[in-house]
């Protein structure tokens, strides 16, 4: 027998963090559900997380008072603010070359979200994460270490 849905809705609450105050109690309470259960189940399901991560949920309540919630992977846009570095480049300008900052992803850091938000990597989803990056205004940075042989 399923149970019926009393409501649907989705917030984006702080990993590991939430506490049972307002606006999140005033959300819960008025549906009967209690907030204090609520927030001791989603802070230990994100004890893991880092706290600045900032989570789409989405809860279901339930007819009898119960709820129950799913959470999503942040957002691309979120996991490339915090693997962006700063980094200079010259520019050329009246009086000569002057040093700008840019912040950079590197080629490492691009891959590695790439297979965690998706799993596997096509050009598809690299040509987004590349369209992601642009509108960012980031740059990809190759970062490789070219050993020297030893003459």
């Amino acid at each position: 027998m399923e149970k019926q849905v009393l409501k649907h809705f989705k917030m984006f609450l702080r990993a590991g963090s939430i506490e049972s105050g307002p606006p999140l109690s005033t959300i819960l309470g008025n549906y009967g559900v209690n907030t204090v259960k609520f927030c001791d189940d989603f802070n230990s399901y994100t004890k893991d997380l880092p706290n600045y991560f900032v989570l789409k949920t989405n809860i279901i309540i339930y007819g009898d008072k119960t709820f129950e919630f799913n959470i999503f992977l942040p957002s691309t846009s979120s996991f490339l603010r915090m693997v962006a570095k700063e980094d200079f480049i010259f520019v050329k300008g009246m009086g000569g070359f002057k040093k700008k900052s840019i912040q950079v992803v590197y080629i490492k850091d691009f891959l590695e979200i790439g297979y965690l938000k998706f799993g596997y990597l096509n050009n598809k989803i690299i040509n987004m994460l590349l369209g992601t990056v642009r509108s960012m205004n980031l740059f990809i940075k190759w970062d490789i270490d070219v050993k020297k042989e030893e003459r």
